[in-house]
This record gives C-alpha cells, sequence and structure tokens, in this order.
C-alpha cells in the first residue's frame, strides 16, 4: 500500500501538533519518580546523569529509524505498517492485534486507573477503597469503586473528544503539554534562581566505589528507558500529518532532543537540591528534592503535576491507537467497520469507540496488570522490529 491507497484520513496537523504530541507522550510520571530509583544502583551523580543521557540517546536513535521509516511511509498506523511492509501480513497482523488488545487498550486502563489514584489526593472519594459493588465474573473477582467509575468516565469523554475530530484531540493535547514543559521549566527556574540548594552535592562527580556489579547499570537503565517512552508517537498519525516527508522526521528528532534536555536539566536540579546519597530508594525524589530546594512541603503542587502529566499521557494513547485498527481494517485483517472514516469530523470513529469500549472492560476486570505481564516479552518485540524495519 502507498500514501494514495490509505483513502479516508485528511492531513490537518502541522510540525507543532506533531512535536507536542510525541514530547507530552514521553513526559509522564518517570521523570518524578525515576532518579530515586538510578542512585540507589548508581550513587553518584555522574551516574545518575550518564544514565539519563544514555537512555535519551536511545530514544533518539528510535526516532532517527523512525524518521526514515516514517517519511518513506507515511501512513496511519505507525509500527503496524512498518513490520507489515519488513516482515510480511502475519508479523504486522500480530502487532496489530496486539496493540490492540494489551499495548494502547492495557496502557489506556492502567494509566486512566492510575490517574483517579492520583486525583484521590484532592477528592478522597475517589480512593480504590470506596468500592459499591462487588461480583465474581467466570471465576475472576471484580470490585467497582468510585474511583473505578470516574476512570471509566474519563476514557469516555476524551474518546469523545477524539471521535469529534482529530483538531479537538490535538489542540487539548498542546494545552496539556505546553502545561507540562511549563511545569518542567518552572521546576527548573526555581531550583536555580531562588534554591537553597549547593552544589557541593556534585562532588566527587563520579563515584564508583560503591559500585561492585556493572550488572546495576542495566537495572538502573531499564526505567529510564520507561520515563522515555513515547520517542515515537507521531508515527501512528503520520497520514494526518501535513508535508510528512518534512515534517515528521523534523518532529521526531525536536521532540526527543528537547525532551533529553529537560529531563537532564531537571535532574541536575534534583541533585543540586539533595545529595544522591540522600536520594536512594525515593519514589517520589521530585518533592523530595523541590521540598528542599525550596523549604517548604510540595507535595500538592508534584502531585497536581504528575496528575496533569498523566492525563496528557492518556489523551495521546487514547488518540494514537484507533490509527492501528483502522489501518489493519483497511488491509482487511481487522474488523472491516473499523475502516470507516466518520463523514462529518474525519476521524477513525469507529476504531474509537471499540479501544474505549474495551478499554472500559479492562479497567473493570482490572485484567490489563495480567495483559501486561504476559505480552511484556512480545511488546519489546516489536519494538525492536520496528526498529530493525529501517
Amino acid at each position: 500500500m502507498n500514501a494514495m491507497e490509505q483513502s479516508g484520513l485528511k492531513r490537518k496537523l502541522g510540525l507543532f501538533d506533531a512535536v507536542m504530541v510525541i514530547s507530552g507522550d514521553m513526559i509522564g510520571v518517570g521523570i518524578f519518580v525515576t532518579t530515586g530509583f538510578i542512585a540507589a544502583t548508581v550513587p553518584s551523580p555522574g551516574g545518575v546523569l550518564l544514565i539519563w543521557l544514555l537512555g535519551g540517546l536511545l530514544a533518539l536513535a528510535g526516532a532517527l529509524s523512525c524518521a526514515e521509516l516514517s517519511a518513506s511511509l507515511p501512513l496511519a498506523g505507525g509500527d503496524y505498517i512498518y513490520i507489515r511492509e519488513a516482515y510480511g501480513k502475519l508479523m504486522g497482523f500480530l502487532s496489530g492485534w496486539s496493540s490492540f488488545l494489551v499495548t494502547f487498550s492495557g496502557s489506556i486502563a492502567a494509566i486512566a486507573v492510575g490517574f483517579s489514584s492520583f486525583m484521590s489526593y484532592f477528592f478522597p472519594i475517589l480512593g480504590s477503597d470506596n468500592v459499591f459493588f462487588s461480583a465474581a465474573i467466570i471465576g475472576h473477582s471484580i470490585k467497582v469503586s468510585i474511583g473505578t467509575v470516574f476512570s471509566i468516565v474519563t476514557v469516555l469523554i476524551l474518546s469523545g473528544i477524539h471521535y469529534a475530530g482529530v483538531r479537538q484531540g490535538v489542540l487539548l493535547q498542546n494545552i496539556l503539554t505546553t502545561l507540562k514543559i511549563g511545569s518542567l521549566l518552572g521546576i527548573i527556574l526555581l531550583g536555580v534562581l531562588v534554591g537553597k540548594g549547593s552544589t557541593e552535592h556534585f562532588v566527587p562527580f563520579f563515584d564508583m566505589s560503591k559500585v561492585t556489579d556493572l550488572s546495576v547499570f542495566g537495572a538502573a537503565f531499564i526505567p529510564v528507558i520507561f520515563a522515555y517512552a513515547g520517542w515515537n508517537a507521531v508515527i501512528y498519525l503520520a497520514g494526518e500529518v501535513k508535508q510528512p516527508e518534512r515534517n515528521l522526521p523534523r518532529a521526531l528528532v525536536r521532540a526527543n532532543l528537547l525532551v533529553i534536555l529537560l529531563y537532564l536539566a531537571i535532574n541536575v536540579v534534583y541533585i543540586y537540591g539533595v545529595p544522591v546519597t540522600e536520594m536512594k530508594g525515593a519514589l517520589r525524589v521530585s518533592e523530595v528534592a523541590t521540598t528542599a530546594l525550596l523549604g517548604y512541603q510540595t507535595s500538592a503542587w508534584i502531585t497536581a503535576i504528575i496528575t496533569v502529566s498523566i492525563f496528557g499521557a492518556l489523551n495521546v494513547v487514547i488518540m494514537l491507537g484507533p490509527r492501528i485498527y483502522y489501518a489493519m481494517a483497511q488491509d482487511g485483517v481487522f474488523f472491516r467497520g473499523l475502516a470507516r472514516v466518520h463523514p462529518t469530523f474525519g476521524t477513525p470513529s469507529n476504531a474509537i469507540v471499540l479501544q474505549a469500549l474495551w478499554s472500559c472492560i479492562l479497567v473493570l476486570t482490572g485484567t490489563f496488570d495480567a495483559l501486561f505481564t504476559y505480552v511484556s516479552v512480545i511488546i519489546s518485540l516489536f519494538s525492536a522490529l520496528t526498529v530493525g524495519s529501517v
């Protein structure tokens, strides 16, 4: 299939939109919670920053590969298209179905539950312990809390926005990504300009005396890879980006470089505020560092930033997935009705509805945890196959 054969979707997104989609997908919870784990395994300022840099360079390498692929195949569907073209229809079929059953729908369910959990900080009624219905269905225990309902309603509202037009969904994403980037820049500037930190926290810069096994670098690297996840987000919208041969490669490179710089800068601020030795094992290292820098408790502020980040990530994933099912349906390897483009809104409307319904079922059953566990190797395999498609 060439670009002319994939009809229906219109090219309405510009370079700025594409950069915001990628950046918004990449900036999630990871940057706020990962550094404490790294510090526990690589206890030196230089080691922590090196791990973040290497993770960013790996993401950038993947982005460069996808830049070439997306420019040559500027179609909706992302890695499904690339894997199909490189390895055949069977591998494309497996990739696409795993995206529907697990990668995207499962991610939506997990992120929606996470969003509800963080919202419960401000609205305790959304806590998972406020269960009002429970039952055993086919041997599986289902517990429905007010937070569960909130998660489902959030998925349905965002799906409705994306149903009504790609411009509406991307506009919301542009706002959310701007808030994310602004929040990170705010932490960086406040930390540098008024923070009560110390440059002594960077001395010695590299201290490997406490590292007895180089395998710890691998252990520290894993959460950083997840923190950079989303580096290829815009490839799924390739069929809706204007001048794709020009804008897709530029967006992939610029967004990844932007996030790498932000991640490195904010980690410098973390270390400026708190010595690496005191970060060890701290789950919410961003809160620990900002509290030390500013001299007052920042839990509400950091929780609000994380909540916005989660909401932005949820919005992106809901937007991207249906483009895969749409492309598969056009190829005849998914339900034919999902190839329908709404005559008024110009979106893959049936695909959006099906994804929303399946995601809500996963929220209700809680089976997304098991799904992630069972197919994590498959997800990693298809990511590697995508990069290898160049």
